[in-house]
């Protein structure tokens, strides 16, 4: 008996993690995606080299908006629908770093923060699951060491990271019929990390910013594909009930069904 594709939202899908995750479920999952982020341009790219380069025509949506805004949830959510007739998972990876030190920065800028890391995820949830139920769905958001440990600088990335850590663990606990869990992905190769290496050092600590220099020197960042496949898998109907309400680590050994090989 055949399996009906998945279909899944992926946010920030135009680069890095999110691109990645959105051809891993492409291309390893069968599954379907509407893919989000605000770069029309990356978006259109994207859907080019799926739709031309792997032959992968009608399993690919994009959305080009700003998911703080609620016109665009809608958006999102109801492209799913209309187009396959289901929402199966989600994928929070979109995100912003937001640096500088507390007592440099305005606080316009972290509520325009939080609204990116956070409070545009509660609205997304709060559109999906009604959905999610019906589907008995997954949810995967992208969490970062950033979520436990405080790097000068980062305050709103580590604040609103830990927010959305426990905010996964309340959607695990209220919602029985949704597994929800989080997956760091390590230091992953990214534009993000490329922007920590060149401007850092303005608000970092030293040996915190040196660390990331020389990750990246030391050839040790992430390549995004990898925690990209697990997440994929997990969303497309791997992760399990006993997972919900958990973090763990792209790379643990728990997760060892669900890593590239």
């Amino acid at each position: 008996m055949s399996i009906s594709p998945k279909s899944i939202i992926v946010t920030g899908a135009s680069r890095g993690i999110g691109r990645a995750t959105t051809l891993q479920l492409l291309q390893h999952f069968n599954s379907n995606v509407v893919a989000v982020a605000r770069s029309g341009k990356d978006l259109n790219d994207l859907k080019l080299y799926v739709e031309k380069d792997l032959g992968l025509k009608g399993k690919l949506e994009i959305v080009e908006g700003d998911l703080t805004e609620n016109k665009v949830v809608e958006q999102v959510v109801q492209k799913s629908l209309d187009t396959w007739g289901s929402l199966d998972g989600i994928i929070a990876n979109a995100g912003v770093l937001g640096p500088g030190k507390i007592a440099d920065t305005n606080v316009q800028d972290w509520k325009r923060g939080f609204d990116v890391n956070f409070f545009s995820v509660i609205t997304l949830f709060q559109k999906a699951i009604p959905h999610l139920r019906n589907s008995k769905g997954r949810i995967i958001t992208v969490s970062s060491g950033g979520a436990f440990n405080n790097y000068d600088g980062w305050g709103l990335y580590c604040t609103s990271k830990a927010g959305l850590l426990m905010l996964t663990n309340c959607i695990a606990s209220e919602e029985p019929d949704i597994i929800a869990l989080s997956i760091l992905p390590g230091v992953v190769d990214t534009k993000m990390q490329q922007d920590v290496r060149e401007n850092g050092s303005q608000y970092m600590r030293p040996d915190q910013h040196e660390k990331y220099v020389e990750l990246y020197k030391g050839k040790k960042l992430v390549n995004p594909e990898l925690p990209g496949y697990v997440m994929a898998a997990l969303v497309s109907g791997g992760a399990t009930k006993e997972m919900s309400g958990k973090f763990y680590d792209y790379n643990d050994e728990k997760l060892a069904d669900f890593q590239k090989k």
